[in-house]
């Protein structure tokens, strides 16, 4: 990044020269590239919790799996874990779209906007860690103390 101060220009302005432009352009189109991949992992995953689903319900799993309470839950899970996926997905294709185009007509306003994007990413992905942290270290506990299911 290069900062200039002309006569005419604010000292709070950002100038970006070619090379630069060209890097955010390069990390938006792999930010497109793997937000698609991963839309298509959110649909694969979805796709596979159905296939257990089914499976679950053939003969002979059938009883096994009532027995453990995966019938209906198998779905929910997989579902569940591709929604949550798909949302980082989501706020990645955002950014990588808005910064594409912000570079593309050299518009700061633009380019903005992009890193609010990806600054909606990395809020989701960090509460999201903080919540696996928690759901972690809970499963933790339960382990140290033989606790293996809730009793109500």
């Amino acid at each position: 990044m290069v900062s200039r101060q002309d006569n005419n220009t604010s000292p709070n302005e950002l100038y970006l020269d070619v090379s630069l432009l060209q890097s955010l352009s390069d990390t938006a189109k792999w930010g497109k590239v793997l937000a698609v991949l991963g839309f298509i992992l959110s649909g694969f995953i979805l796709l596979f919790g159905l296939f257990m689903q089914q499976m679950l319900k053939s003969p002979g799993m059938e009883e096994r799996a009532a027995d453990v309470g995966l019938s209906g839950f198998t779905l929910v899970v997989y579902g569940f874990v591709a929604l949550v996926y798909f949302f980082p997905s989501l706020y990645l294709y955002n950014f990588a779209a808005s910064m594409q185009q912000g570079v593309q007509e050299r518009s700061r306003q633009k380019v903005g906007k992009a890193i609010g994007r990806l600054r909606i990413l990395f809020k989701f992905m960090v509460i999201m860690l903080l919540l696996f942290l928690v759901l972690f270290a809970v499963s933790l506990v339960m382990l140290a103390t033989g606790v293996t299911s809730l009793e109500l």
